[in-house]
């Protein structure tokens, strides 16, 4: 049967059917009345009931049911995928020269079985997908629950107001409700509001940056990134000070914004502003002990928080969030001490940590290295739940195709968009070097993870690596690899 000129011929048929429904309706409206007023004339009434002048318009319509839309989960597959199968599945995408230097590994969470792997205990430069061991790390060590408190308080001399930092980079010197990259948090007009309400005559203003310890700039970190170059101006860092606003982006609405690199400078100047005094003296300090405290605000949770670093893969957050980890686990708020915290919690996960070095916790170091495996094995534990709360840490992966940096065109091409709505990853890119770590749930519904990482990549929208290891994943995606 030919399907496309049966589907015609149906679409006549209906088409006719319909016309004729509709001109009985026409005549139903014009005739009607005049029946009913026909045969009062002959019931010699000479007039029409109420029954019989009801305005069809008055007549409700019958009800219509409507199911009841439903999310079914996928069922969890027994038929658990083999290393034969999953290497016969990639074999196409692995053929292509644009993978570059491939190191990567594919796990089944389930089992814990090894799929595929290939150099994956060669440590690489994670670029962003270091935020996958800061997110363990953080979820592993604090309450994710937990708020960060930003407050002002009274200084030593009259009229002097302390701003203190407590280590939330989302508060927002924007009005409440103005667009931001890092939407949710709380503001600096709120602050000024409860300076206001409380009568203090504010005549100067001290920041506090105390909260945090340690150089400002991470080993590896290169300036330029704070406010980029006049080919790409472009601010990935900045000085991690426990005090800014809006991650202190010049444009807190743009993602890729320059930064101020005066994080604390530019808070103060921004709650000067909205008390109404541009020219206050600002200078640096501390809060003196035991002040009074005139104005606080709260960030959101810190299960929210990661959630925003994780798909914007913001990486001034992610700074943030890491030095949680590390006052959590009786570290310093630093570079150092968020290098000793997440290594601490490799180890607590049962990881080896041979060839890790961490320098920051967004992955922006030119110094870091991690290998495939351990990020892979971070993220089979997330997907099994083991602990439970890693599952967290998948509630902000980007969505191929859809979110964050895996929206388009990300997972567009014919040789990867089957991926997209599928894949959940972590994206990183830094220097020669892309990385994607996620997993995808297969063809009978089971969830394969996967972690690759490519040194001397080719850059290119539609050819390059990019899309070469988006391709590898979406092949996951269409794996019923049990054979």
């Amino acid at each position: 049967m030919n399907l496309g000129r049966w589907t015609r011929r149906r679409g006549w048929i209906v088409g006719g059917t319909l016309l004729v429904v509709i001109v009985l309706a026409i005549a139903a409206v014009i005739v009607w009345p005049q029946l009913i007023g026909s045969n009062a004339a002959e019931n010699g009434t000479g007039t029409t009931s109420a029954t019989s002048t009801t305005n069809p318009s008055a007549i409700p319509d019958p009800p219509v049911a409507i199911p009841t839309p439903q999310i079914v989960p996928m069922k969890p597959s027994d038929t658990a995928p083999t290393p034969a199968g999953v290497t016969a599945q990639l074999a196409k995408p692995l053929a292509n020269k644009a993978v570059a230097q491939l190191t990567g590994i594919v796990i089944d969470p389930q089992t814990g079985t090894t799929l595929w792997q290939q150099n994956a205990e060669q440590p690489r430069l994670p670029a962003s997908t270091m935020k996958l061991l800061t997110g363990a790390a953080v979820l592993a060590s604090t309450d994710p629950n937990r708020r960060l408190t930003t407050k002002v308080v009274m200084g030593e001399q009259p009229g002097q107001i302390v701003f203190v930092g407590g280590g939330d980079v989302t508060l927002s010197a924007r009005p409440q409700g103005a667009p931001t990259v890092l939407p949710g948090g709380p503001t600096v007009a709120d602050l000024a509001a409860q300076i206001k309400a409380a009568g203090v005559q504010v005549k100067s203003i001290v920041l506090d940056t105390s909260y945090w310890q340690g150089p400002e700039m991470a080993d590896g970190w290169n300036a330029d990134d704070i406010r980029g170059t006049p080919q790409d101006a472009h601010g990935y860092i900045t000085k991690m000070q426990a005090l800014m606003v809006d991650a202190d982006r010049v444009d807190p609405g743009n993602e890729d914004s320059p930064r101020t690199g005066e994080p604390a400078m530019t808070a103060g100047k921004a709650l000067a502003h909205a008390l109404g005094k541009d020219d206050l003296p600002i200078s640096d300090g501390q809060a003196p002990p035991d002040a009074k405290v005139i104005a606080k605000v709260e960030s959101q949770p810190l299960s929210t928080l990661l959630a925003q670093a994780l798909e914007q893969s913001d990486n001034v957050l992610s700074e943030a969030l890491a030095r949680e980890a590390a006052i959590a686990r009786g570290a310093p708020p630093s570079f150092a001490g968020v290098s000793a915290a997440i290594l601490q919690v490799l180890g607590d996960m049962g990881l080896s940590t041979s060839g890790v070095v961490i320098k920051d916790g967004s992955g922006m170091s030119e110094l870091d290295r991690v290998p495939p495996q351990v990020l892979g094995k971070v993220m089979a534990m997330a997907v099994a739940g083991k602990p439970a709360i890693q599952r967290i840490l998948l509630t902000g992966l980007p969505l191929a195709g859809v979110s964050g940096t895996l929206a388009p065109p990300r997972f567009s091409q014919p040789d990867n968009k089957a991926g997209a709505g599928w894949v959940r990853a972590k994206t990183g890119s830094l220097e020669s070097t892309y990385a994607l770590v996620g997993y995808v749930p297969d063809q009978g519904g089971r969830i394969i993870v996967f972690a690759f990482n490519s040194a001397g990549v080719l850059n290119s929208e539609t050819t390059g690596t990019r899309p070469a290891l988006d391709s590898l994943a979406a092949a996951l995606r269409g794996c019923g690899c049990s054979g």
